[in-house]
């Protein structure tokens, strides 16, 4: 679990470096650019955010934020919800 931790923050690392590179360009490339870098931030820190909590809560394995029974998909967690626990309420 803590590997996936270091990965999410290195992969800020990487948007924070394209933000960087983005800001050397000019025009269109430019803020391209920086909406890439700005979203690889973003996503990265919000699944370290889910990792960190799986480990608080004691939820190894499963995201937080999934709520299988009304049919949400935590795009961090690797597995969408079932069809079937998605039509039971």
């Amino acid at each position: 679990m803590a590997h996936g931790i270091g990965a999410f923050l290195l992969s800020a690392v990487g948007g924070y470096w394209v933000l960087e590179r983005a800001a050397r360009q000019k025009g269109q490339l430019k803020r391209v650019g920086q909406l890439l870098g700005g979203l690889i931030i973003i996503v990265s820190l919000i699944g370290a955010f889910c990792q960190v909590l799986c480990l608080a809560t004691g939820s190894m394995g499963m995201c937080p934020l999934e709520k299988p029974k009304r049919g949400f998909f935590c795009p961090f967690s690797g597995k969408p919800a079932t069809s079937e626990s998605a039509s039971n309420p």
